[in-house]
C-alpha cells in the first residue's frame, strides 16, 4: 500500500476513535447497595446464563459451555461446584477484606465487579455485564445469581443485593448515544474477507464463526454480543494490546533443541498439546521441555493498514458487528 494510502487509513481510524469517545459514559460505582425487585427466578437465570447473558462464552458448567477464558463453574480442577466454591472463596478472602464474604456476596462480586478478584490462571478480562453490549438489568443479574446458587446450594432471593451502579446503569441506557463507525460497511463483503483463506486477512484460519474456521484464536460467533464495537476495532488494529486468556502464544524449546511456537490447547501434569499458527498439533512430554516462555505478541497480524483498505476494514467490522 502506498504511503499516502497508509496515512489516509490512519487518519480515518483516528477520527473513528474520536467519534466513538462521544458516545461513552461511565459511573464511578459509588453508592449504597440496592435490593432487587420481584422479577427474578432460577429459570430466567438459567436461560440468561446460556443465552443473552453470554456467560457460556467463557464459562462451562461441567462439559457444557467454554472454559478457555473463564473457570469451569461445575466440579472441576479449579474447585468444587460453584455454590460450594463461592463459600470457600468468601472465607479465604477474609485476610484481604478484613471480613468474610458470604457465598452470595462472592457470587455478586464475581458477576458485577469481576476485577475485584481474579482466579489464579485466568486473566482480568470479563466484560462489565450490565454495560453495553450485554446490558443485563438488575433482575436479570439477580436471576443469574439465583441460578448459580442452585449449583451446589439452595436459592435464596432475599440474600441477593446488587451494587448501586447496576441500577444506575439500567437507568441511563436510553441516555447513552449509540456508537457508529466512521464509515458504513458492507457486511456481506466483510464476511467474504473474513472467510477468504487466500485473501490478505484470512481471519477464519484462526477464528471460528458458527463452527467454521480455526481455533488458534477465540471463537467469534458472538463477539458483538459480548464486546463493544470500540473493543473490536482495537483488537483488530492492536491485537497484542489485549490477548484473550487461553490464546497466548507460547515459545517452547525441547531438550532435543527443537523450538516450537504456538497456543497450548490442553495440558496435563505429564504432557501438553501445542498448536502452531499452521494448525499443526504437537504432543510434548513435560519432561522433554527445556524452556518455556509466554510470548507478548499475538499471532494476529498487527499491520492491517498495510493489508486492507479503509473500505475493506469497515466491511469486515460491519460483518463482525452482526455476530451476536
Amino acid at each position: 500500500m502506498a504511503p499516502f494510502k497508509i496515512l489516509a487509513f490512519t487518519v480515518v481510524l483516528i477520527g473513528l476513535f474520536i467519534w466513538s469517545g462521544n458516545g461513552i459514559t461511565r459511573v464511578s460505582g459509588e453508592g449504597s447497595p440496592l435490593a432487587l425487585g420481584e422479577g427474578l427466578s432460577v429459570e430466567n437465570g438459567e436461560q440468561i446464563f446460556w443465552g443473552p447473558g453470554k456467560c457460556s462464552t467463557c464459562h462451562s458448567i461441567g462439559s457444557r459451555g467454554s472454559s478457555v477464558r473463564g473457570p469451569n463453574l461445575g466440579q472441576s480442577d479449579v474447585g468444587p461446584i460453584i455454590a460450594v466454591r463461592a463459600e470457600e472463596r468468601g472465607r479465604a478472602r477474609e485476610g484481604d477484606l478484613g471480613r468474610t464474604l458470604t457465598a452470595t456476596e462472592y457470587l455478586i462480586e464475581s458477576v458485577t465487579r469481576p476485577s475485584a478478584y481474579v482466579v489464579d490462571g485466568f486473566k482480568d478480562e470479563m466484560p462489565t455485564v450490565y454495560e453495553p453490549p450485554i446490558s443485563l438489568g438488575p433482575d436479570q443479574l439477580g436471576s443469574v445469581i439465583l441460578y448459580l446458587q442452585t449449583l451446589g446450594g439452595v436459592p435464596d432471593p432475599a440474600s441477593i443485593v446488587l451494587p448501586a451502579e447496576v441500577r444506575q446503569a439500567a437507568g441511563r441506557v436510553a441516555d447513552v448515544e449509540a456508537w457508529a463507525p466512521y464509515l458504513d460497511g458492507d457486511s456481506v463483503a466483510g464476511r467474504e474477507i473474513f472467510f477468504s483463506l487466500e485473501g490478505p486477512t484470512p481471519c477464519a484460519k484462526c477464528h471460528t464463526v458458527g463452527g467454521v474456521g480455526g481455533d488458534i484464536g477465540p471463537d467469534l460467533s458472538a463477539v458483538s454480543g459480548t464486546r463493544t464495537a470500540q473493543f473490536i476495532v482495537e483488537s483488530i488494529l492492536e491485537p497484542s494490546a489485549v490477548i484473550a486468556g487461553g490464546y497466548e502464544s507460547v515459545l517452547i524449546q525441547t531438550t532435543g533443541g527443537r523450538i516450537l511456537d504456538g497456543v497450548i490447547r490442553r495440558e496435563t501434569a505429564d504432557s501438553l498439546w501445542l498448536v502452531t499458527a499452521d494448525e499443526v498439533e504437537y504432543g510434548i512430554a513435560v519432561e522433554g521441555i527445556a524452556r518455556r516462555r509466554l510470548q507478548e505478541i499475538s499471532f494476529m497480524p498487527g499491520d492491517f493498514a498495510g493489508l486492507i483498505s479503509v473500505t475493506q476494514f469497515h466491511d469486515l467490522l460491519s460483518y463482525l458487528r452482526t455476530l451476536q
